[in-house]
Formats: structure tokens, sequence, C-alpha cells
């Protein structure tokens, strides 16, 4: 018998991204050299035995690039930075803060009209999901650019020095050329 803790493990288990690399190898039947999908690490290795996936069986899948992550976790550094240094901030934690920043400065964010009993109808920024599996890489140098391009032209002025060197070699140093 299965318990439902172990149920939603597993469940939660079967949605993790498995990471694989780009392999050059002979394919054993053939000899020749072929380009092959191959587990980038053993816990990637146990996630696919896991969900049965074995040699010669055909899967269907959706391929994407990862992410960088050192450049999320750069983002919440800046997050953090703004509740730590800009007044009217500090309640916030590092990532409310790159919500925060992301919809008041409108990047990678949907208009949406919403209805509010008693005030009508108003439009709203809905901030799009920082999440790896949500979010390409190309779309969060967008967003990335776009706050800190946000940053500088608004909060950069009420920094101190030190803070605002800090935070413009955070930024600069990942920016894109113009």
């Amino acid at each position: 018998m299965t318990t439902e803790a172990a149920k939603k493990i597993r469940a939660k288990r079967a949605r993790r991204p498995v990471y694989l690399m780009v392999r050059r190898l002979m394919d054993p039947d053939t000899g020749e050299m072929v380009g092959a999908l191959v587990p980038a690490n053993e816990v990637d290795a146990r996630l696919l035995r896991e969900r049965k996936f074995h040699t010669g069986r055909e899967v269907r899948a959706e391929l994407k690039q990862p992410r960088e992550a050192w450049q999320h976790r750069l983002i919440h550094k800046i997050g953090q930075l703004m509740v730590d240094n800009v007044e009217g901030w500090e309640q916030l934690g590092s990532h409310d803060a790159v919500k925060r920043l992301q919809r008041e400065s409108g990047t990678c964010c949907e208009e949406m009209e919403m209805d509010i009993p008693g005030l009508g109808r108003l439009m709203v920024m809905q901030a799009e999901s920082l999440s790896f599996d949500e979010m390409e890489q190309d779309r969060f140098q967008i967003l990335f650019d776009g706050i800190t391009e946000h940053i500088g032209k608004r909060y950069s002025h009420v920094m101190l020095d030190a803070v605002r060197a800090e935070f413009w070699e955070m930024a600069g140093n990942n920016r894109r050329a113009a």
C-alpha cells in the first residue's frame, strides 16, 4: 500500500525535468557515429529508470535549452538589494521585489482587464512566471535587461553611492550590448 505522501512525491518527481547531454556515440547496431541524448548525471539517469525509459524505447519529448541558474540567482540578489536599500521595499522578499519590478517596468507582462465589484473594470499587469519551465533564457534576458533599465531610471538616484555602484556592477556585466 502506497501512502498519499509517497504518491505526491512520486507525482512531483515525474514532472521534474530530466537534463540530457548531446554526445557523439557509436551506434552498436550500425557502427555509425551518431548524436545521442544521454543523462547529464546519475540523478537524471535514475529519474529515467524510474520512468521506465529503457534503451531502444521510443519516447516523445519537448526539448528546451536550460536557463542560466547563476543569472536567476543574480536577479534575486538585485531584488534583495532593492529590499535592503530602497524605502518602501523593506517588507518584500527578494522574489516579490523582482515581481514588483517586473510589473512596474511592464517587462514580460500581459495587460489584463479585471472586473472588480464596486469599482468596475481595471487594467492590471500580470507578470509572466520566472519558473525555469515557463520562461526561456532569451525571454529571461529581456526581463533582466528591462528590470535593470527600470531600476537605473527610477531608483538608482535614491541609492547610496556604494549601493548604486554594486547595482551597476551586477547589472552592467550581464546586459546585452546596445
